[in-house]
């Protein structure tokens, strides 16, 4: 800062750092791996970005019943999807080179492989989504006339699936809609696997509502009836198991989606909405505080991140995210010295113990962000 009782009259010029307010990333970005009608050499396998069914159908074809991808697609648009990337695959055995190439595409938040019940397949994209540590997997339950028996296809699928922190959710039954290749004089319903339209349901549910809204009691646009119609006993089974179950209640014809539970086996990460809350959260102070990257390690350093991280908290507790009267019951922000010793500001690393309370459970979920020349590095507890 420029002493102005010392200098003489004149033109003066102080840099500032821009630090900025933190802007919330995406939420409802997806990606969708599968096969298509039509496929160029030059597209397997690699992102495409696409905005509209239009879109998809002049690139990859419109529908064939072979191919698991299409209706999903269409789907999605129709329940409030707005843009994503389509990964498309010849079969199964380019599933791990497509998930390694979306590694790079960081805005992506929601990764689904429509039609697939493969557990071991389906287990690749729940361990792309914990390591990735900033999207989800929704999945596909197989189809199965006795969902409850333990010999089923349903129940030996589930015992081979889990995400510890909740990196992935699981949606059953199959929906019926219309069928699109059956002239409209001659009308037909066909099955088609739900995690497409639950996907666009999650982005319609976070521009109306926001991402800490659980994403059920809404509407399945497009489908005419379920596979399997659910009793509130069978429910309660596959609730219990975290099975998020899609249903038609009496005296109405409209299938919902009746659960937000992901794939674990313990409490805190139980509940969709909570997981993905915290991705966002994450991953917008991790993205907002990139400026902060070889500038001094110091105590102002420290005054700065702590203010604009307590900013965009703040806001975030005003949506209605975080649990608390007040925003000192719904979050903290710590960066001190206990936090980053002098043997830390050695490494040119900075911590910040950062607690949050989302909506629901309402417990504190606490994480540490690192930031260094190197990168960053967040770890939940």
């Amino acid at each position: 800062m420029i002493d102005f009782t010392k200098t003489p009259p004149g033109v003066y010029v102080t840099e500032i750092i821009a630090t900025g307010p933190i802007a919330g990333t995406g939420t409802s970005t997806a990606a969708f791996i599968g096969t298509v009608k039509t496929l160029d050499a030059g597209d397997a396998g690699t992102p495409i970005p696409i905005t509209n069914w239009t879109g998809f159908t002049d690139r990859f074809g419109d529908y064939d019943k072979t191919k698991t991808l299409p209706l999903a697609v269409r789907g999605y648009f129709q329940n409030g999807g707005t843009f994503l990337y389509i990964v498309a695959i010849t079969d199964l055995t380019g599933l791990d080179a497509a998930l390694s190439k979306l590694k790079a595409f960081t805005d992506v938040s929601i990764v689904c492989l429509p039609g697939v019940v493969d557990a071991d397949q389906q287990s690749k994209v729940i361990t792309h989504c914990e390591q990735m540590a900033d999207r989800v997997a929704i999945l596909d339950g197989a189809r199965d006339q006795e969902p409850l028996s333990p010999d089923g296809a349903l129940q030996k699928q589930r015992a081979k699936l889990l995400s510890k922190s909740g990196f992935a959710a699981l949606y059953w039954p199959w929906i019926q809609i219309a069928d699109p290749t059956v002239p409209p004089d001659t009308p037909a319903l066909v099955p088609v696997a739900p995690s497409g339209h639950v996907a666009g349901i999650l982005a319609r549910s976070d521009t109306q509502r926001g991402v800490h809204k659980a994403p059920a009691n809404e509407p399945v646009i497009g489908a005419s009836d379920l596979d399997f119609r659910l009793d509130d006993t069978s429910h309660g089974f596959l609730n219990n198991q975290n099975i998020n179950a899609l249903r038609v209640f009496p005296g109405s014809s409209q299938p919902l989606v009746w659960g937000a539970r992901t794939l674990t086996d313990g409490i805190p990460w139980r509940h969709l909405n909570v997981r993905r809350l915290m991705c966002f959260i994450e991953d917008s102070i991790i993205q907002g505080t990139r400026w902060a990257v070889f500038e001094p390690n110091s105590t102002a350093l420290w005054k700065q991140l702590e203010l604009v991280i307590t900013e965009f908290l703040t806001r975030v507790w005003q949506s209605g995210a975080l649990f608390g009267a007040t925003a000192a019951q719904a979050f903290y922000v710590k960066i001190d010295a206990e936090l980053n010793p002098p043997s830390t500001q050695a490494l040119g690393q900075v911590f910040a113990e950062i607690g949050v309370a989302p909506v629901h459970p309402a417990e504190y979920v606490v994480f540490k962000v690192g930031l260094w020349d190197g990168g960053a590095q967040i770890t939940e507890t």
